[in-house]
């Protein structure tokens, strides 16, 4: 049976990274069994979580195992899309998951309140005397990949302006529908409930979290995805 390799469920929340939340979901959504094994990026094949092994395949990033599993188990998801609709879902993708993901990572390690919270899980279990410093090196090393990457050169209202736009977009295209492109889930659902999901749901405060809180046709997505396929966690 193919295994998924991710952090252990926490916050209340499927699981902290939003790309393991996105595969999970994925693979219920396509009725794929699968086998939840814990795992840190340090063992995966691609330095990151999920990953996957199939077999004799170990395969890495979320979007490229979902193009694996079409092409290996069938796509029951995308297979009734037109190509505007791949196209408009690809680009929804893209926003969420270039623009809007690290917004979201951003208010978990540089804001001072949500790290404490993120840090007390990321680090517990950790000797004392580590806990002095390890959580302070880590969160100075990935502010170093928000600058590199842009989000970390912003004020933190000019990233929350840039998350709320996100959101406000999302919930226009979005609209009335149950799912994001119609009647019908399809792969790009699940790339915006992992991200947009574990924002709302999350304990990490924000105006981006608010405003999706706030948002009635994105929160009542959100809570209606996680009823139909994670009323279990």
């Amino acid at each position: 049976m193919l295994k998924l390799f991710q952090p252990k469920r926490a916050f209340g929340l499927p699981c902290p990274s939003a790309f393991c939340v996105k595969l999970e979901l994925y693979l219920r959504m396509a009725d794929i069994p699968y086998e939840l094994e814990a795992g840190e990026p340090t063992d995966a094949p691609k330095g990151k979580v999920p990953w996957i092994v199939d077999g004799d395949v170990s395969l890495g990033d979320s979007t490229f195992i979902i193009e694996y599993l079409k092409e290996h188990y069938g796509d029951p998801l995308d297979s009734w899309l037109s190509d505007e609709q791949q196209a408009t879902g690809h680009v929804i993708k893209r926003m969420l998951e270039d623009s809007l993901y690290f917004v979201s990572s951003y208010s978990k390690w540089a804001d001072d309140e949500s790290f404490k919270i993120y840090a007390a899980e990321l680090f517990a279990g950790m000797p004392a005397e580590q806990q002095a410093y390890v959580p302070d090196m880590v969160r100075g090393k990935v502010l170093e990949k928000f600058n590199a990457q842009g989000v970390g050169r912003h004020t933190t209202e000019e990233v929350y302006q840039i998350g709320c736009k996100d959101v406000a977009s999302f919930a226009v295209l979005l609209a009335d529908n149950e799912y994001l492109l119609g009647d019908r889930p399809s792969s790009f659902d699940a790339s915006a409930f992992g991200v947009i999901g574990n924002i709302k749901d999350g304990p990490f405060p924000s105006p981006v979290r608010d405003m999706l809180r706030e948002t009635p046709n994105v929160a009542a997505y959100i809570d209606h995805l996680r009823s139909a396929w994670f009323s279990d966690v």
